[in-house]
Order: C-alpha cells, then structure tokens, then sequence
C-alpha cells in the first residue's frame, strides 16, 4: 500500500510539473500574440514632463513642448520642425488666450484631427456661429446682441467667412474639409484668431494684469436677414477666458443651449415637439422613435457613449424591443452629431439595427461633420454588415478613415488649458493587419471599409433651420414613400 501511494505522489507530482510548463508556455505564446499586435501600446504610461517651481506663462510654453514632443505618436520630422517654428514664430504669450492659440497652431502640425487643445482658454465674441450649407449663421448671443440671432455673417473684420475658412487650416490640423468648415465656427468667435487669419480686430489695452495685459477686443460684423437686407455692428470680445471643447461645441447651435458659460444667452431655436428630431431632446444624447406613417423606427446618437439616465445596453433591449413589437420596413440611423466615445459599446446596437433590417428592408444612415472618431468608426461597420442595403445620407464626415486617437490629456500646469494627444492609429480604410502599428481591439473587432462616400448628399439650409424643418430627414421620409408606392 505504501509503494502504491509513492507511485501515485510521484505521478501528481510529474502531472502537477507537465500543467506549470504547460501553463508557462500558454502565458508565453499569449503574451508573445499581445506584444506582437501591439499590446504594449495599451500599457504604456504617458511621459509626464516636472512640475515647474514656479508655473507661469513661459513655464507652460515649455511644458507644453516637452509634454507634447514626449508622447505625441509618430510625429515625422518635418511636424516636430514646423512644431517647434510655430511656438518660435508666435510672439510670447502676454495672456492665457495667448498661449491657448500657440498651442492650436502649434498642434495643427500633427496633421490629425484628434491631436489639438481639447480645453483652450480664450476671449470670445458674444455670438455662437453655426454653419448651415454655405451660410454663417448666428444661433446664439448674449442679450445685448439677440438682434443678430438668425442673420447670415457676411463679413468679419472685413472679411467674408468662406475666405476665413481655408486659412484656419492654421489651427486645425488633419480631419477633412467639412470638419474645417465646422471647427472655425468656434475660431472665428476668437479675436485673436481672427486678428491671424488677417480679419480687422480693433484692440484697446488697459491696466497690466497678473496674466498679462487685459485686452478689450472689438470685431465689424456685416450681417444679412433672409430677406437680404444688411446691417452693420460691432461686438466685443468677452472680459474674461471662455471654454470649449472641439468635440461639443456643435451644441451651441441646440435649442436653449447653455453649454460653455452661457447661461443667460439667447439662441435662435427653443425647445419643443414642433422640432425636428434630431434637436428635441438635445440635453440628452440618445432618441428613439417610432414613426409609424413611415413604417421605420429613428434612432439617434449623439455620442458613443452611455446617456445620464440609460446605458447602451438598456437603449439597445429599448430598441429591440420596439423593432420586435413595430417589424419596421426601414431603420434610420441618425449619427450626424456622433461625436466619439468607445466604439466597442456601440457595436451591438450596429449589430442590433442591422439584424432588424427585413430583407427587403433599407436603412438609413445619416452622417455629417460631426460624426468623428467612435462614431465614425461604428458608422462605418453598418457598411460592413448590410452594404447592400445601406444609403448613406447627409454631408461629409469629420475624419479620414485613418487617423490617431486613444487620447492622453495633459493640463498646462499654470493655465489649466488641456490638451488632446494620441498614441494609437485607426485604419479603416485599408485595415489593420496583426502586426501594423493599429490600437490592439481594432485588429479584432473592426474590418476596413475601403471608402465611406455619401450616396445622398443633403444639408440644412439657412431657412430650413429657421424654420425647424430638417432636409435631410424630408428626403428619407419621400424616398420611403417612393419605394412604398413602387411596391
């Protein structure tokens, strides 16, 4: 009985060693897989640059640099020199609103979108602009200024905005020419921007302050009602830095919008059911409706991810549900403010709308300068799951279908502007294979897509905003009709 037990220990023991190298070397071949698809880019730590003693403007020029140069991902040679002739070119910075334009500028030569100052700090016009189709028009203003709610800009500082537009490509760097057009609705509220770009600015400088000298700046507005008639103004510049983020400041042009300090302001549009849906609600990000006269169901995204009061797994069970209960012909997506988030959270609700297609169903995806980084990269793969009976409605997207992102976001330690740096690329146009330099979840979850064209190209007008109408949901709704009566 004794030897059998020997024999038994010995043969554990043998079996116990086999599993450790066994286990061992399933470790190894797993960590070898994540190392070679890139995997240390998920654990790497970003290079936070010393704290100055003494923080000041000039102490967050150099911590910009150093903090930029350090972790911004594969920036060539001819970037990191234009980088650093930006900063040289520009004179010191005498104002917090001073360095927050150095560092737009000087972040524009990365030639990425997502690469810019996520929280800048400026001195802002007391209107809020918003592009609809080839007019500039203003959606919100202080109440010294509601009478220029609803004008079209025809000139600031002398200059017409549609030739202020190619110039800004100054301060955004990357993206395509709709997210252009869409980020100078907030750099054209900045005088000192606007100064750059070669508009009149007229400048008064008052007592020297601990920032540097307070600046009171005034721009000449030329503005037009729809019925062509022209007025002249001035309006100057706000007392004190303002915020906004080039990922929300769409929202300005929402019905009674307050984001980034302005409460108290006007806007062009007010709250209510007479609205088209893609601005009711607008405090939340998510809608679903029903539209029964249409046999189709809207779902709308304004960001990828989970609302205040509803996580995408509860709007995704609300959604099958109501696609369970309604078997609608036609599905309409609406991603034209699908400003980003975690892509991974919003592809079971691709999945979800593109298993409620019938086959003989369509859906309708609309999209716009707003859907950029998440939101762009899951409307995308509604072209991979159903392009046969995909029609893709709206007007150009924000972003290239290869761009970087999975951002790191430094604060200037005397200012507490904050920056948007990345590490990892998307592609989705040609794909990531196992071994390219992509995010690690890209190679797994995403396929590439080639190309990403607009098969309808419809946008807003001037008056359709004016009028609470939405163009491009007038189009769906009759090219439904047309295909019911071709039945």
């Amino acid at each position: 009985m004794v030897a059998i037990n020997l024999l038994l220990a010995k043969n554990m023991k043998a079996f116990l060693l086999k599993a450790l190298v066994v286990y061992i070397l399933i470790n190894i071949v797993l960590g070898a897989i994540f190392l070679s698809g890139g995997g240390m880019q998920m654990l790497e730590s970003p290079k936070v640059p010393p704290l100055p003693s003494s923080p000041s403007l000039t102490s967050d020029l150099d911590y910009f640099r150093k903090v930029v140069l350090d972790n911004e991902k594969d920036a060539t040679t001819a970037q990191i020199s234009g980088f650093n002739n930006v900063i040289s070119e520009f004179p010191a910075p005498a104002t917090i609103d001073d360095l927050s334009v150095i560092a737009l500028a000087a972040l524009a030569q990365f030639d990425n979108a997502h690469t810019t100052v996520l929280k800048p700090k400026l001195y802002r016009l007391p209107v809020r602009f918003h592009w609809l189709g080839e007019d500039l028009i203003i959606v919100k203003a202080t109440t010294e200024y509601t009478s220029l709610l609803g004008q079209k800009v025809v000139e600031l500082g002398g200059v017409s905005p549609d030739k202020l537009v190619p110039l800004a490509r100054k301060f955004v760097g990357g993206g395509t020419e709709s997210w252009l057009k869409y980020r100078s609705e907030t750099l054209f509220t900045s005088p000192t921007i606007l100064a750059v770009l070669g508009a009149t600015v007229d400048v008064e400088v008052e007592e020297p302050l601990n920032s540097g000298e307070e600046r009171s700046q005034s721009v000449a507005l030329v503005t037009a009602t729809l019925d062509g008639q022209e007025i002249r103004s001035t309006v100057t510049a706000s007392a004190s830095l303002m915020p906004s983020d080039p990922f929300w400041d769409f929202r300005d042009a929402f019905p009674d919008n307050t984001s980034f300090d302005t409460e108290g302001w006007l806007t062009l549009l007010h709250k209510g059911t007479d609205l088209p849906l893609y601005l009711q609600k607008s405090d939340q990000y998510h809608l679903l409706h029903s539209l029964p006269s249409q046999n189709a169901v809207y779902l709308r995204m304004n960001a990828s991810f989970a609302d205040r009061t509803e996580t995408l797994d509860e709007l995704q069970q609300r959604l099958e549900r109501m696609i369970a209960e309604e078997s609608p012909d036609n599905l309409i997506v609406d991603f034209r403010y699908n400003r980003g988030g975690d892509y991974t959270k919003v592809l079971p609700i691709v999945k979800a709308v593109v298993a409620g297609v019938p086959e003989n169903g369509r859906l309708y995806l609309i999209v716009g300068p707003n859907t950029f980084s998440a939101g762009l990269i899951s409307a995308t793969q509604f072209k991979r799951y159903l392009p046969s009976q995909l029609t893709v409605v709206g007007s150009e997207v924000g972003d290239k279908l290869r761009f970087r992102a999975e951002g790191y976001y430094p604060t200037l330690p005397y200012s507490g502007i904050q920056l948007y740096l990345t590490k990892a690329w998307t592609d989705l146009e040609k794909g990531c294979g196992w071994l390219d330099d992509c995010w690690p979840p890209n190679k797994v979850l995403l396929r590439k897509v080639g190309s990403f064209p607009i098969d309808i190209k419809v946008e807003n007008t001037w008056a359709s905003y004016m009028a609470g109408e939405d163009k491009i949901m007038d189009w769906i709704s009759a090219n439904i009709q047309h295909a019911n009566a071709d039945r």
